[in-house]
């Protein structure tokens, strides 16, 4: 890498951090800073990983379908710059309690030029055998997978470290040090680290470091909940999302469901672990023993306006912010995006 090469510290080694990372690393010094141990120990280590639109209704947020849509895209070039990704189930069936709903799903899935279409009952036990409750119809996202988190960050860090980038953990940022109106580097507990430009992709732990410089990111936390399983004889190998369950194997081996908090929060996780339970034995013919690993509730950041926030904090000349959801499905586009604004094209 050229000496005269930019400096840049990415704050996060989350999934979203680690894009930024590997895409600038091929252009430019990069240094990331993990406040923990290893990478994707925050909200990615608990994040579902289901990329595709499947399970959304495109009419209620229409912007961010279509953001989702392009992100989808880079999902090719990701595998074939990294190689096969770590897919842990192909293909998604989705049907909801009501029928006229499902149908309805499916008309604007369609309309909106998703490869989505309605099976029925003899399909769907082909698709995915050993169900128990098998709907009368049920919606068929192909095009839709799911990956693991951590191991795709890892893959991206691996890369960008491939590339020349340093890649440091235990590392908590104290401070962005300013000269002026310029940011100049960060301040950890360690020491200062100088850069050309500053990289929050740490969550909300993003406006931890805006707010001294006087600024409120437009971001908040909004609750989820993944659960994790042991499960001996459930054969499940594809995304399964109904009204009251989101169900994917993991690629080791296992289950995991993602579900909103509970009204009573994190009182009511024990119950929502025994609920789930429940609802994975009543689909499955095969009455195997199913056991919950955990179960963790976590704070995914958000931006207010539904999109995610990619850009320079005004009036803080080299800091730029970059927080979104879904971080996983979102990350190979914004990685990119993040990389040409602050780069170039």
């Amino acid at each position: 890498m050229a000496g005269k090469a930019p400096h840049v510290i990415v704050i996060g080694a989350g999934i979203l951090g680690a894009s930024v990372a590997w895409h600038l690393s091929r252009r430019a010094r990069v240094t990331v800073l993990e406040l923990n141990s290893a990478p994707a120990r925050g909200v990615t280590r608990h994040s579902y990983g289901w990329v595709g639109t499947g399970s959304r209704i495109p009419s209620e947020q229409p912007a961010s379908f279509a953001l989702e849509q392009r992100a989808l895209l880079e999902f090719p070039r990701l595998a074939a710059l990294l190689g096969p990704l770590p897919v842990a189930a192909q293909g998604a069936l989705i049907w909801l309690d009501d029928q006229q709903q499902t149908c309805s799903m499916l008309a604007e899935q369609q309309a909106a030029g998703v490869n989505m279409s309605a099976v029925g009952r003899e399909a769907i036990r082909q698709l995915q055998p050993g169900l128990m409750q098998v709907p009368e119809m049920a919606l068929w996202a192909p095009d839709d997978f799911a990956v693991e988190p951590d191991q795709l960050t890892c893959r991206l860090l691996s890369a960008a470290q491939g590339e020349g980038a340093v890649v440091r953990g235990d590392v908590r940022v104290l401070a962005v040090e300013m000269k002026g109106e310029r940011v100049i580097g960060v301040r950890t507990a360690q020491g200062v680290v100088n850069a050309d430009t500053v990289v929050l992709a740490n969550a909300m732990g993003a406006q931890t470091l805006a707010s001294p410089l006087g600024i409120n990111l437009p971001i908040y936390e909004e609750p989820a909940v993944l659960l994790r399983f042991e499960a001996v004889g459930v054969p499940l190998r594809r995304l399964l999302c109904t009204d009251s369950l989101e169900l994917r194997p993991g690629l080791g081996g296992g289950l995991v469901s993602a579900a909103d908090l509970p009204f009573d929060g994190e009182a009511g996780l024990a119950e929502l672990g025994r609920s789930s339970i429940r609802a994975i034995s009543d689909l499955f013919a095969s009455q195997g023993d199913i056991t919950l690993q955990s179960i963790k509730a976590v704070a995914r950041p958000k931006a207010r306006d539904g999109m995610p926030l990619r850009a320079f904090v005004p009036n803080v000349e080299g800091l730029y912010a970059a927080v979104a959801h879904p971080g996983v499905m979102l990350a190979p586009m914004l990685g990119r995006l993040v990389s040409e604004d602050i780069l170039g094209a």
